[in-house]
């Protein structure tokens, strides 16, 4: 008998044991959580499916993370009822079923974050009125509809950030009346409408950074008027308003970094009396005003760093007795050596502070305005005075990184005896004396990383020792530089007996291999440097050949019929003409009318021209110009003489009059050919004297230009000698006037001086015509010299 109950029971175990063990898939280890839950923590990849058949039903928590995961969420998610926590996460989830949840009434945290969702409704959440959490961040939702989340009607933080969102429509955010936390960041929203949280005015954290904002409709705070957190960073805001927070009083922490502030405007935060985070670094502050931080009594963390601060006024932080945390780092312009004003201040001044501003009496008692500092930053900001951290005995937390200082400037640290931490990263250190190395000894945790550390017996041999010997761990160990066998060891890890004695390092060229902020020798950041330098330097050149352009475009006109079509009342160009002369008269032997234009720079430039003959010719004209005093000449048979004086900068305009002064007696004059140009005929006479005009081309490009016209009667500021260079312009003859019968001549007579003025006028007339078609026929002008 006894024997038959020892096999019955041995046939039953195996059954007994197989009831009581727990369904677990392959990827995934489960166990008893902390609050003694049955988890399945699914990390291992590969996992495309969870089912009652894989997993048992109580399950109260399941996590399934991993990027080689493929799964999706079904109906048979329903199979397990008493789920509280479901989380997967960056495990290619394309879609929320329709009422896929449905059921599940004791979850309370859905994290659905970084998968590949592109859409949300709202029977995806149909049956989960008691969800606490949901976590939809870092998918790829475009919108949402109106009603998305009704039946969350208990939900209390909701993360959509770093999605595609575009706009926000009204009710979005419909029963979700309870909700205290919306992050929003990272989706280009651009505007954010009041209406959209009509629903949600028991909110308390608002995160809408790297939004694309530019401005927040103070509608919008008054509808939130619990916000106690506002997150705004990494926006385009240019200004705020002195009012734009009046109507939300509850804040403890804003954030307003990375935004292109140029200034915080007076009581900005007046109304912020619980305020004590604030973070204004990544702007463009150049001034930080008095009253900025008056009512801000409770402030405990302030961030100004990487702004264009010049100073900070020792006013703007007189209220600030209870701050702790200080961070001006990054504001390269700003004069370090009148720290000392800012945060100590004698008792006198104090005293006629108080006095004025109603500050409390008890101030009076101390000289440092910021007494309960504990956290310093002060790094990349160029060398440090001795005596920066004077006013900061009881620092706990100092940050001088990126200063490029070296062993010398380590001195700067005595005065600050209660440190726990000092960041020395990113400077020109070789070396740690031993004084030093002592004082390192009581700081639990010190950065030493981008330095150019010699790892040799005289310049670490002291802090390896100390290192070895401290009770704690520093969150990273100093690194050494040379010699190059060392080059990437920690020093913790080093034999202090198998260093070299004392190394020389002033002698050695890679001194200054070690950058201060990142060391290109260890990183390969040399092939880096090579890229941006050829990239600038192709840039610079481009900049220099549109400016050489530019100049030679403004030095370089062309005189076409197009400057005649435009209209203009200003068409001119700059030259640097010596005088120039443009004589014209009549054809061959036939009677001439003769007139001589004269162009000059200035009389300065005329009165050292002088008359030359044609070059290389037996035959030419010479006429000479009429003196400062006296009207101009007249030349050859009853030839006149106008003269245009170009203005004094230098500049040649367009022909708009040609008007005859009184005439002069004519001066020689001697035949020769004349090239042909239709009706119109010329020959230029070469210079003889150095520095003339350099060729035919300006010379005709002058005649068919001019300048300010002398009126009738003037005086001719063109001086004797002739000019150096002259055109000659050969016209046709005036018809003669008719044979009149004898009893007429005594009223010919009467009209004879009017006739000649009539022929003479028109005689002009039709040279500014010949002259304005041969501006048109002439070569361009490229340049003049």
């Amino acid at each position: 008998m006894l024997l038959k109950w020892l096999l019955f029971s041995l046939c039953i175990m195996p059954a007994m044991f197989s009831n009581t063990r727990r369904k677990c898939p392959a990827e995934c280890s489960c166990s008893m959580d902390d609050l003694d839950r049955y988890q399945a923590i699914c990390t291992k990849g590969g996992l495309s499916s969870l089912s009652a058949n894989q997993l048992d039903i109580d399950v109260k928590v399941i996590i399934v993370r991993g990027p080689r995961n493929s799964i999706t969420i079904g109906p048979a998610m329903r199979q397990f009822t008493l789920l509280q926590v479901l989380r997967i996460t960056d495990s290619n989830l394309p879609a929320i079923g329709a009422e896929s949840l449905w059921g599940l009434k004791h979850l309370r945290i859905l994290d659905l974050s970084k998968n590949n969702i592109t859409n949300i409704t709202e029977n995806n959440f149909r049956g989960q009125d008691n969800l606490l959490e949901l976590d939809l961040s870092k998918n790829k939702i475009l919108r949402m509809a109106s009603s998305t989340f009704r039946h969350l009607t208990d939900l209390r933080r909701l993360n959509l950030a770093d999605n595609s969102i575009v706009e926000l429509v009204q009710r979005n955010f419909f029963m979700l009346s309870r909700l205290k936390y919306l992050d929003l960041s990272g989706n280009p929203l651009q505007d954010l409408q009041p209406d959209v949280f009509r629903d949600v005015t028991e909110m308390k954290v608002l995160k809408c950074r790297n939004c694309q904002l530019k401005k927040i409709n103070p509608q919008l705070y008054n509808l939130l008027p619990h916000l106690s957190e506002l997150d705004l960073g990494r926006n385009e805001f240019k200004f705020l308003d002195k009012d734009e927070f009046h109507d939300v009083k509850s804040l403890t922490k804003v954030l307003l970094d990375g935004n292109q502030l140029s200034v915080v405007v007076d009581q900005l935060f007046r109304m912020q009396k619980s305020l004590n985070h604030l973070d204004l670094s990544y702007n463009r502050l150049a001034k930080v005003p008095n009253d900025s931080f008056l009512q801000l009594t409770n402030l405990t963390f302030l961030d100004l760093s990487y702004n264009k601060l010049v100073r900070l006024e020792p006013q703007s932080v007189r209220s600030l007795s209870n701050l702790r945390v200080l961070n001006i780092s990054g504001n390269v312009l700003m004069d370090l050596r009148e720290m000392h004003e800012t945060f100590e201040v004698s008792l006198i001044s104090l005293f006629i502070y108080t006095i004025f501003t109603y500050y409390p009496l008890l101030l009076l008692f101390t000289s440092i305005l910021i007494p309960d500092l504990t956290h310093l930053a002060v790094a990349d900001m160029g060398q440090l005075p001795v005596g920066l951290l004077a006013p900061f005995r009881q620092l706990r937390y100092l940050n001088i990184s990126g200063n490029s200082l070296d062993n010398m400037a380590l001195q700067v640290i005595d005065p600050c005896r209660e440190l726990e931490f000092l960041d020395l990263s990113r400077n020109q250190l070789y070396g740690i004396n031993a004084d030093t190395a002592l004082r390192i000894q009581g700081i639990r945790n010190v950065r030493l990383d981008n330095n150019p550390l010699i790892c040799d017996e005289c310049h670490m041999g002291k802090l390896i020792n100390v290192v070895r010997q401290l009770q704690w761990k520093w969150d990273t160990y100093p690194i050494c530089f040379l010699p190059k066998s060392l080059r990437g060891a920690e020093i913790i890890n080093l034999d202090i007996g198998g260093l070299h004695t004392c190394l020389d390092y002033i002698s050695d060229e890679e001194q200054n291999a070690a950058s201060t902020s990142y060391n290109f020798l260890e990183h390969g950041g040399l092939n880096t440097l090579a890229i941006l330098g050829g990239i600038i330097f192709v840039l610079i050149a481009v900049i220099i050949l549109s400016l050489v352009a530019c100049f030679s475009k403004n030095r370089a006109r062309y005189y076409t019929r197009e400057d005649h079509l435009t209209g203009s009342d200003s068409k001119c160009l700059e030259k640097n003409l010596e005088a120039t002369t443009v004589t014209t008269l009549g054809n061959g032997g036939s009677p001439t009318t003769t007139t001589t234009l004269t162009l000059a720079t200035s009389p300065a430039a005329t009165a050292a021209a002088a008359t030359s003959p044609l070059n290389g010719a037996t035959n030419g004209h010479i006429q000479s110009p009429s003196n400062g005093n006296t009207p101009a000449h007249k030349t050859h048979d009853g030839g006149k003489e106008i003269n245009f004086t170009f203005p004094i900068d230098d500049r040649v305009c367009t022909i708009d009059e040609l008007v005859l002064p009184a005439a002069t007696p004519a001066v020689a004059q001697v035949h020769a050919p004349h090239p042909s140009m239709g009706s119109l005929m010329y020959s230029v006479a070469q210079p003889t004297v150095a520095g003339g005009m350099g060729g035919t081309a300006t010379v005709l490009a002058a005649a068919s230009a001019a300048a300010t016209v002398i009126p009738p009667g003037a005086p001719s500021p063109m001086p004797a000698p002739a000019p150096a260079e002259a055109v000659v312009v050969v016209l046709p003859p005036p018809p003669p006037p008719p044979q009149l019968p004898h009893q007429h001549q005594h009223h010919h007579h009467q009209h004879q001086h009017q006739h000649q003025q009539m022929g003479s006028l028109a005689s002009l007339r039709e040279v500014q015509q010949q002259l304005v078609h041969l501006s048109s026929t002439l070569e361009p002008l490229v340049s003049v010299n």
